[in-house]
């Protein structure tokens, strides 16, 4: 009985706990409210470019702090998706159509162009995509129209979710790679 204890506590002792990524501890300490980890887990160019009371204050804001978190694990999951433990929830379909029409209204067309279909963005470049939200007629109308539409249930079928917009057409978002992304916003 003694040698069995003798060895459980070895074997408890040489054991060690899994290691977490830089990225998921700089997150983990993030969703916390670890303030003091996180800045200690920044890179040293950060931490001499940013003032650490600058940065605890922005960060003591709780939901400033989960959109940071939120942004930085979407970019992990789309550029580096092996530092990531703890995937980002998965999107909904309507919040793809949500996050393209406040990126075009913001005039930020690099993030408009990520939230369209892969078919969508071998199409268009951040600048013919800028252009068409702000030259065609009747584009705020048509935003206003597609969000209202994304706030009724949609129709899925498959790998799309379409919703049927009053005039005809549809608003359509297809899921690519687990994330939805726009087709249409007919």
């Amino acid at each position: 009985m003694r040698v069995l204890t003798v060895l459980l506590l070895l074997a408890a002792g040489c054991s060690t706990a899994p290691r977490v990524s830089p990225a998921e501890a700089y997150l983990g300490a993030l969703e916390r409210d670890d303030l003091d980890t996180a800045w200690s887990l920044t890179s040293t160019r950060y931490r001499q470019q940013t003032d650490r009371a600058s940065y605890v204050a922005r960060m003591s804001d709780p939901a400033a702090r989960a959109a940071h978190v939120a942004r930085m694990r979407a970019a992990l999951l789309d550029a580096a998706p092996e530092l990531l433990d703890v995937l980002p929830p998965p999107a909904q379909p309507a919040e793809a159509v949500r996050a393209l029409v406040r990126a075009a209204r913001a005039g930020d067309f690099v993030v408009a162009l990520r939230w369209l279909a892969a078919s969508e963005r071998t199409r268009y470049t951040q600048e013919r995509l800028a252009r068409d939200f702000q030259s065609a007629p009747g584009t705020e109308l048509r935003l206003s129209i597609a969000l209202a539409a994304v706030e009724r249930p949609g129709e899925t079928a498959g790998n799309e979710t379409r919703w049927a917009l009053p005039g005809g057409g549809a608003v359509r978002v297809v899921i690519e790679d687990g994330s939805p992304r726009v087709l249409a916003l007919e």
